[in-house]
């Protein structure tokens, strides 16, 4: 038999929109040993699921220019104090502000939270720097 990958289906309008059976027995089947983190993504305009079972940041920056060699910095610094990214994603807005978030578990922080801007600030590009606890949903 075939393994599913994905699941999906059209809605008519935002209202219809709801989360499948065969979704959400996916989804409990991962939340048996961890949480969900849910984010939804402006520019891909879709919705991931990660499986999480320490406490989340959110690493947001402003920077210009986004190219590639600039994001690979960033790599290398979140490298001086995490082991992993769950999910990052880039965008430019407007011609000079654009814009790189970052998902990172406390479980794979090397450092303390604290010490992140700091070092994130050796990056001459990157003009602001916001990191935010996600909190689970009410």
């Amino acid at each position: 038999m075939l393994e599913q990958l994905t699941f999906s289906y059209i809605y008519d309008t935002t209202n219809e929109i709801a989360i499948s059976s065969e979704i959400l027995n996916a989804l409990s089947e991962v939340s048996k040993n961890s949480n969900i983190l849910s984010i939804y993504s402006t520019n891909a305009r879709a919705i991931y699921f990660f499986p999480v079972s320490s406490d989340v940041y959110k690493l947001s920056i402003q920077i210009f220019p986004l190219t590639p060699e600039i994001v690979a910095k960033i790599m290398t610094k979140i490298a001086e104090f995490s082991t992993k990214v769950v999910y990052s994603t880039g965008l430019c807005l407007v011609e000079n502000r654009c814009f790189w978030e970052g998902f990172l578990q406390e479980k794979d922080l090397t450092q303390p939270i604290t010490g992140i801007e700091e070092i994130l600030k050796s990056i001459a590009e990157i003009k602001e720097i916001k990191i935010e606890k996600v909190y689970s949903s009410p």
